[in-house]
């Protein structure tokens, strides 16, 4: 998947949150003062060549929707993140958060009896 700039981020959201838009509709959910229309006519476009968002045409114009849900861009970008930064090991992502002390060891063992329980 293509890395996607802040402005196309908080686009994506938008479908996942409201589900199909026009770019009019879409403007009524930027807060003031609101991008112009073409600005985010072309931001859209950009996600649609990257693969984000498909189109389909009424009348004269084009309602956009969102092509992969947000649980399943989440899960790229953390094996993303994970091949890129920690040589695609997981364990060295846990590990980075048990010493940064972002995981406790009651959360660890939480973590361990998840694994366990689902092993057949």
């Amino acid at each position: 998947m293509e890395k996607l700039t802040a402005k196309e981020d908080e686009i994506l959201r938008m479908f996942w949150a409201y589900g199909p838009m026009f770019i009019q509709d879409l403007l009524k959910h930027f807060p003031d003062p609101k991008p112009h229309y073409n600005t985010v006519a072309t931001q859209v476009g950009f996600l649609e060549e990257k693969g984000y968002v498909g189109r389909e045409k009424f009348a004269n114009a084009y309602r956009y929707y969102a092509l992969v849900d947000e649980r399943g861009f989440a899960d790229q970008v953390i094996s993303d993140t994970v091949e890129k930064f920690y040589a695609n090991s997981y364990a060295s992502v846990v590990s980075r958060f048990v010493e940064e002390d972002k995981m406790d060891l009651e959360e660890l063992k939480a973590l361990i009896a998840q694994i366990e329980n689902k092993r057949p």
